[in-house]
């Protein structure tokens, strides 16, 4: 009796996941590039050092993954998993990381409910830029919220989601009077992040308008300075989309907002320098803030030349406007060309050159220098 019941339970916890079609998958990505960095007026350190440097990138792409997809009737699964391990190294050397873990239900022909951490909606990969594990373009053009979590609800082509509030004050008194601290403050939030965005998609195009809000308040507490809370808006507006003609694409985006910082929304190559956030409120006076307003944009055009060989080019423009006295923009813009060659099914090798330009330091208004890339990321899918 003790063996059958031992059984039954066994049959009983197993139904489920026999039930359940599972499916694994993996995407391994080494990079291989020389860098050449020209610093400018500044130096290699801060304390110095030389005014610019070359070398060799030739490393495991901290963006490497595998996962597993999940398909039981009308509710299913999705994990990723990043690998990252120390270049040269033994195995164990580095981390695994969650990149995306959510269920979803479908409980109508055309929604789809998701609970768990994935891409939100105001993110669209239009940029296939390699360089930088990845890069493409994303907070330097192509606007990216990040895989915060939350609630997500998809209805046809409409998105919606109620995501993790950061509460981030990082930067809110970077710029502020001598003497100023977040010391014994008290951040306070009660709604949480709020992102939507419509895909239209038509025979040879595609357009995506999306929008985003975040709200948190600062209240004084115990902090000698502040003498009254603190309101942080944080909101951003754009569209981006991808038109296809014959064997050309062309795609591009635009995105305008404030205090993406606050949000935690990806920030762009001069976002941050020297520990100050020119995409972050910055306190003004005792009782209120400077609100960072940002703008972004990208373009990109393709040709398929075969079914194995791709041709991109593109270039992206970000610029963070601090609103403090004194502080000028926080501006870069960078531009790429590659070839995508598929050498087998999964199979991807991808030669890259590539130019960023990081332009003047806001505050000392010295010129931050330059940075030239070339060489390729080699990727295998299975």
């Amino acid at each position: 009796m003790k063996k059958l019941i031992a059984v039954l339970l066994v049959l009983l916890f197993a139904a489920p996941a026999m039930a359940a079609e599972w499916s694994f998958f993996g995407s391994q990505r080494v990079a291989t590039f020389y860098v050449a960095q020209d610093y400018g007026d500044f130096t290699q350190f801060p304390t110095g050092g030389e005014d610019d440097d070359w070398g060799l990138q030739w490393q495991f792409q901290g963006n490497s993954r595998v996962g597993a997809r999940v398909k039981a009737d009308k509710v299913s699964g999705y994990i990723e998993l990043a690998l990252t391990a120390a270049n040269g190294g033994d195995g164990g050397d580095g981390g695994v990381n969650t990149r995306r873990a959510y269920g979803a239900w479908k409980f109508a022909d055309n929604m789809t409910l998701k609970v768990g951490k994935d891409y939100s909606p105001v993110t669209d990969f239009i940029s296939g830029q390699v360089f930088d594990s990845d890069a493409g373009l994303l907070g330097q053009g192509n606007f990216y919220g990040r895989r915060p979590a939350g609630l997500f609800l998809n209805i046809g082509a409409l998105e919606l989601a109620l995501l993790n509030n950061p509460v981030s004050t990082g930067g809110l008194f970077a710029t502020a009077p001598a003497g100023t601290s977040t010391a014994n403050t008290d951040p306070d939030w009660n709604l949480p992040k709020f992102e939507a965005a419509y895909t239209l998609k038509m025979d040879s195009f595609y357009l995506k308008p999306f929008a985003g809000i975040n709200y948190f308040t600062v209240d004084q507490g115990a902090n000698a300075f502040l003498d009254d809370e603190i309101d942080i808006l944080s909101y951003v507006v754009g569209l981006g989309g991808m038109f296809n003609i014959g064997a050309f694409r062309i795609g591009g985006q635009a995105a305008y907002g404030q205090n993406w910082a606050n949000a935690n929304w990806y920030p762009g190559r001069s976002s941050n320098l020297g520990g100050v956030s020119y995409a972050a409120a910055t306190l003004d006076g005792d009782d209120d803030t400077n609100d960072a307003k940002s703008w972004s944009a990208m373009l990109v055009a393709g040709l398929k030349f075969s079914d194995s060989v791709n041709f991109e080019i593109g270039a992206g423009y970000r610029n963070d406007d601090s609103d403090v006295s004194g502080v000028d923009n926080a501006e870069a813009w960078e531009a790429y060309g590659q070839a995508v060659l598929t050498l087998a099914p999964g199979v991807f090798l991808v030669p890259e050159v590539g130019y960023i330009a990081f332009m003047d330091d806001p505050i000392a208004d010295d010129d931050r220098g330059y940075l030239w890339y070339a060489g390729a990321k080699w990727q295998i899918n299975f």
